[in-house]
């Protein structure tokens, strides 16, 4: 859609420097390019791709209509018709995209088809950035399976595309960063409980997104070990629990143990909302069900800290 212009003054940026600027991974600026032709990068001598200002400004009005809802194909046509900032008749028009995977996804689940949805998986996550494609797919779709587990077999479909999800999660945040900055410090996340991780692998999928380390620990977590990492292991300033949906007076009065043995701010996340004031009079930072915010909550609180 783009060109790389005759200016010979023009400053360009490697790719390196344009995931970083505008949050969106190598893999899948190279997937808009090939499939979408949505940046034509200049190359240099060896091949490799460099980038202008025009082109920066692009990727993230694509990104702005993506965390709209509007799936990469309508982002393309919005922004060649010059419609980019209004409602476009195109979103009404041509079936989504999010529609088609989660047709693909519920396809898969059905049929406990595991090469459907590890493919439909890998084909979302190269055209768009994880953090929208958990929102507007994955948790969505996890969270819909959830409301309808008493359906016969939901249950079991349940767990299907929850095995599948947790370990591609954990998979992804334990792959290595080449652009995370390593000075940056590092964010402890552990489970209380025995249900499922997803919830803390998202939110460490999101914390790495916003430039911070995550650490996690697999598998259920004694609160007196925890206690005893954060004290003994100082390059951990802060950490995120997973705790019951309904925890108790007494895990809520377990939780202030930590925070006060360690001195560390400790963010909580799985419980239902109705617990937040509880937690919050116990010097506890609860997490919200919408993770985006979350990360941001962790990610400005862990920065007031070093400044």
């Amino acid at each position: 859609m783009t060109g790389n212009g005759s200016d010979s003054h023009a400053a360009y940026y490697p790719i390196r420097i344009v995931s970083a600027e505008t949050g969106v991974n190598a893999i899948t600026l190279r997937a808009w390019e090939r499939r979408y032709g949505l940046i034509e990068p200049k190359r240099t001598a060896k091949g490799h791709r460099l980038y202008t200002e025009q082109d920066i400004q692009l990727i993230k009005q694509v990104t702005t209509l993506l965390n709209r809802g509007i799936p990469i194909s309508q982002a393309q046509a919005m922004l060649a018709n010059g419609d980019s900032n209004n409602d476009s008749p195109l979103t009404a028009t041509k079936p989504s995209q999010w529609q088609h995977y989660r047709e693909l996804l519920q396809q898969a689940t059905q049929h406990f088809d595991d090469r459907l949805l590890a493919s439909t998986f890998d084909e979302v996550s190269q055209f768009f950035p994880v953090e929208l494609a958990l929102r507007f797919l994955f948790v969505p779709f996890y969270r819909q399976l959830k409301e309808s587990k008493s359906q016969p077999l939901g249950d079991a479909r349940l767990c299907f595309f929850s095995s599948f999800l947790q370990a591609r999660l954990a998979w992804r945040l334990s792959e290595s960063d080449t652009t995370a900055v390593t000075t940056q410090p590092r964010i402890l996340l552990a489970n209380c409980t025995r249900d499922s991780e997803i919830n803390l692998l998202l939110l460490g999928l999101l914390i790495r997104q916003l430039g911070l380390g995550a650490t996690r620990l697999s598998g259920l977590m004694a609160l007196d070990q925890i206690i005893l990492l954060l004290n003994e292991c100082r390059h951990w300033p802060v950490a995120v629990l997973q705790i019951e949906v309904i925890p108790s007076t007494e895990r809520i009065q377990q939780l202030h143990t930590i925070a006060a043995e360690t001195g560390c701010p400790l963010f909580v996340t799985g419980q239902a909302s109705e617990f937040d004031g509880p937690l919050r009079q116990q010097g506890l930072v609860p997490l919200g069900d919408d993770y985006q915010i979350a990360a941001l909550n962790v990610r400005d609180i862990v920065q007031g800290m070093t400044a």
